[in-house]
């Protein structure tokens, strides 16, 4: 018998080691492509059936980047391989476009509507206006609809009070739909409209929840009406404690390490069925309504959702993946960077100009654009 030579021993190594990496990429690259179509399926299965899809679904941008440095990798080892990232994007070709817009701006002819959408994050916490950048900023940002989430005061001296938003706000915007959670600390915080144009009607959205809102306002503009929508779907409620944790997972104890993520996934659940409920009841009225719509809000929740999905249903269009550029998170906290605050239009309008503002004196960014029927 012929005795194996050195070269020989060394080329079976190797190619017992190439064999055993690729197998191990091709077992990661279809783990991570079955989560991403497992995370599809989040918008149209309810977080009351399954909660699963729904945190995939969370996690939705980083599979699909996760997918696309596979099929860069099979691609330059010139692979079959790269089928698998290549069907799982296809399959979820329509949710990467609302995470990642190639929209561009369009031309359209008629009256643009400007709208601007912010989470104030109760005004800074109820910072007095002399201090107050995000009360300055919906002062100065010229738009002629403003939704407001956690929109806040507080009878508290030195804090923001009711009368200082209204001395300040008034003049630029003389109609307004609000309302607003009695807090136990004597502040208020709660969700509003403010308009340029008459407000001809208005009403709270009933939804189960203790302090996240939701109001519309009749507005006409230049003799049409159109029904705003501004809505806050129900927080995860995560305590900065928490979130401090989450992003120092690996040097907390393994006791405190499970014992954040029970607590942050409990929330999270409980939060996912909730926002649902209220999506639906959001939807039922966007199906009643004879008018052209806007709607904004922070809906807690990202594009590949239960929430996003059902709001968004058959009548409205997302002005960010309309004429929005690249992954375009509104979030700006240190852990999390999604895109979770919308603004939204019926069939029959169309968004020009979709801007995310870069002011960080809330943990949210504000988002503007211009809106024609």
């Amino acid at each position: 018998m012929k005795k194996e030579n050195s070269s020989e021993k060394k080329g079976r190594k190797l190619g017992f080691i190439r064999f055993t990496f690729y197998t191990f990429a091709i077992l990661i690259n279809g783990i991570v492509a079955l989560c991403m179509i497992i995370g599809k399926t989040a918008c149209f299965i309810s977080p009351n059936d399954h909660i699963l899809p729904s945190y995939l679904g969370l996690a939705f941008p980083y599979l699909l980047l996760a997918n696309l440095v596979f099929l860069l990798f099979w691609i330059v080892r010139r692979k079959i391989y790269l089928l698998i990232p290549i069907i799982a994007i296809v399959i979820c070709y329509s949710e990467a476009r609302r995470t990642f817009s190639l929209g561009h701006d369009h031309k359209a002819e008629g009256d643009t509507i400007s709208v601007t959408s912010y989470n104030v994050q109760m005004f800074q916490f109820f910072a007095p206006k002399e201090k107050n950048q995000t009360l300055k900023h919906i002062e100065e940002c010229g738009s002629d609809i403003v939704c407001i989430q956690e929109f806040g005061h507080s009878k508290r001296k030195g804090y923001l009070s009711q009368e200082e938003i209204s001395n300040t706000l008034s003049p630029h915007y003389p109609y307004c739909a609000v309302y607003e959670n009695q807090l136990t600390w004597n502040a208020q915080i709660g969700v509003a409209i403010l308009s340029k144009y008459p407000i001809v009607k208005k009403g709270v959205i009933d939804y189960e929840s203790e302090h996240n809102s939701a109001v519309y306002a009749d507005i006409v503009v230049k003799g049409d009406t159109i029904r705003v929508f501004d809505c806050h779907f129900e927080s995860n409620k995560l305590t900065e404690e928490e979130k401090a944790k989450l992003r120092k997972i690996k040097a907390v104890s393994k006791n405190d390490a499970n014992s954040v993520v029970n607590s942050v996934s409990t929330k999270m659940s409980t939060s996912y069925k909730i926002r649902a409920k209220q999506a639906e009841i959001v939807n039922n009225l966007i199906k009643q309504t004879k008018y052209p719509i806007i709607l904004c809000g922070d809906f807690n929740d990202v594009p590949v959702s239960y929430t996003y999905h059902t709001v968004v249903g058959d009548r409205l269009v997302d002005s960010f993946e309309e004429c929005g550029s690249g992954y375009g998170y509104t979030y700006n906290g240190k852990l999390f960077h999604f895109r979770i605050d919308q603004i939204m239009h019926s069939k029959e309008g169309k968004a020009l100009q979709f801007k995310i503002g870069k002011d960080k004196y809330s943990d949210h960014y504000p988002i503007s654009c211009k809106i024609v029927f």
